[in-house]
């Protein structure tokens, strides 16, 4: 699987208009996937959530303040 976002990348979704870290990627249904750590407050990393975001509406992100920890991002192994 080639894909276009690494491991903690920081990357904004248009559709939901949120920013998180790439967590890990996986292949579903012939789609690359992203489990994505999202900020819970979207401003920092007091607490986040998981969401899955497909490939193709993803975007690099600007906001650089975000940039998570190490031991934030390596949440678990796809």
């Amino acid at each position: 699987m080639i894909r276009k976002f690494q491991h903690s990348a920081l990357v904004y979704n248009p559709e939901t208009k949120e920013h998180g870290a790439v967590s890990c990627a996986y292949e579903a249904n012939g789609f690359t996937m992203y489990e994505v750590a999202v900020p819970q407050d979207g401003e920092s990393w007091t607490g986040f959530y998981l969401s899955d975001w497909p490939e193709n509406v993803l975007q690099l992100s600007n906001k650089e303040h975000l940039k998570p920890p190490w031991w934030k991002c390596r949440i678990r192994t796809c």
